[in-house]
């Protein structure tokens, strides 16, 4: 192609060419590494790269978070742990800056390695190309970093976190594991949101993205055993399909004993009578809370609620609480640390959730009674009875008259906050969690080796 060819070529159409000759490039540097090597790591030395785009080191530090970080080492069994943000730039909040990948050294057994969504300041009007040039650049800088340091192991989830792991994976023969913390089939059906909208654009491609992925895992995690069908139907092999609860994320704040826990003031006055954790996403279903907090108010006019977190859907629920005359008796309180967290859901009466992941374990763990909707794998923690209230998915009407029945018998709403308690702390025995941990390591690198 001549060099007046190419600059006829729409900009589109140039931004298309350059990534494909991008691609090819550094699939061949890849694959000339591979043909070179015996192999990165060794499963002796035990050393861990984690793909995971939910939270930037700045948002984790923000929210006094980097335990989702640092308890990834198996409290030392782990030489080292490489945690990879890829996405830097695309969550909502999360500023676009345009760079390398950031190497960051947290202790001497963590690091976090952070690639951006733009690789140039000077490439704005070409952002695929951007984007691709900057995922570019943090796959061969993994590269490296696996090679240099013999990584053993990487990780990651079904969707483009596993597909990084397993191209590096393959390229260094490190068995890679994938972990499923969620339905997203079902997340989808009930909601129409997308685990990763913004790069995927249309759900059957995410599909096809979670079948390659899961059908080529060395190990599949599920994080209960509700997800198992799931990730067969995706071609996951039943012989390499581990349950382990993700219950090591914890942040140690939310063990302490809720009543030591220090007094905080939550902006109205007394503590709150009800308390929700959850992204402000449409998934999450927090404007169920607040239209169920107006209709208790109905009867119970002096009920109060605190919702902790930020998202995208905050500025449209700032306007529900408005209309529902609600704004001087429900507090939209963003991101709070995990310490501030665990002392003010300790000071609630009840803890709704509409459809929560961990922050449901924290919730049992704070001594205060539960509400939830009977959703996905909730029935494992809350029990209608004995572990707190489950109600029909979406009933707004049942969740209200729940938050009500707990409200007005404080001695049965004690008795089920402390069942839930207790529940949670035996499941979390630290000991029995470490052991599974490092037996699931040990098995995959031995598995691997032998294969």
């Amino acid at each position: 192609m001549s060099a007046r060819t190419i600059t006829n070529l729409p900009l589109r159409a140039l931004e298309g060419l350059l990534v494909v000759l991008a691609g090819g490039g550094c699939l061949c540097v890849l694959a000339s590494r591979r043909r070179s090597s015996r192999g990165a790591g060794h499963p002796s030395q035990r050393k861990l790269l984690v793909f995971n785009s939910s939270y930037s080191l700045d948002t984790l530090r923000a929210r006094g978070a980097e335990h989702l970080i640092t308890h990834r080492d198996l409290d030392g069994y782990l030489e080292h742990v490489w945690t990879v943000h890829p996405l830097v730039g695309a969550s909502p909040g999360e500023p676009t800056t345009a760079g390398p990948p950031t190497v960051t050294a947290l202790s001497p057994r963590h690091t976090m390695v952070e690639g951006k969504v733009r690789r140039f300041h000077t490439l704005g009007r070409v952002p695929n190309l951007n984007f691709f040039l900057a995922q570019v650049s943090l796959v061969l800088t993994l590269d490296r970093i696996i090679r240099d340091h013999g990584v053993s192991m990487l990780r990651g989830d079904p969707y483009y976190n596993g597909l990084l792991a397993l191209l590096l994976g393959r390229v260094n023969r490190c068995p890679v594991e994938l972990r499923v913390i969620a339905d997203h089939d079902a997340i989808y059906e009930a909601t129409g949101r997308m685990a990763h909208p913004r790069l995927f654009r249309w759900r059957p491609v995410e599909q096809c993205v979670a079948r390659v992925a899961l059908s080529r895992a060395d190990r599949v995690v599920i994080g209960t055993e509700e997800y198992r069908s799931s990730v067969l139907a995706y071609g996951a092999k039943n012989d390499r399909i581990s349950c382990i609860g993700n219950w090591g994320m914890i942040n140690p704040v939310h063990l302490h004993d809720p009543r030591e826990r220090p007094q905080l003031e939550s902006g109205l006055g007394d503590p709150p009578a009800i308390i929700c954790v959850a992204r402000l996403e449409r998934d999450k279903h927090v404007e169920d809370v607040i239209t169920s907090l107006a209709k208790v108010r109905r009867t119970h006019p002096n009920t109060t609620g605190v919702i902790v977190g930020d998202g995208s859907l905050r500025v449209e629920l700032e306007q529900l609480r408005a209309d529902l005359e609600l704004d001087e008796h429900l507090v939209l309180a963003g991101d709070r640390n995990q310490p501030w967290l665990a002392s003010m859901l300790a000071q609630a009466s009840v803890v709704v959730a509409p459809l929560a992941g961990l922050a449901l374990v924290e919730a049992a763990l704070s001594g205060t009674p539960i509400v939830a909707y009977d959703y996905e794998w909730h029935s494992e923690v809350v029990r209608t009875g004995d572990t707190g209230i489950l109600v029909p998915y979406r009933d707004t009407d049942a969740l209200a008259a729940a938050i009500c029945a707990l409200l007005d018998d404080p001695e049965r709403a004690e008795h089920l906050a402390q069942r839930a308690r207790a529940q949670v702390l035996d499941i979390m025995e630290p000991a029995r969690l470490l052991a599974e941990e490092r037996d699931q390591v040990e098995s995959l690198l031995a598995a691997c080796a032998g294969r």
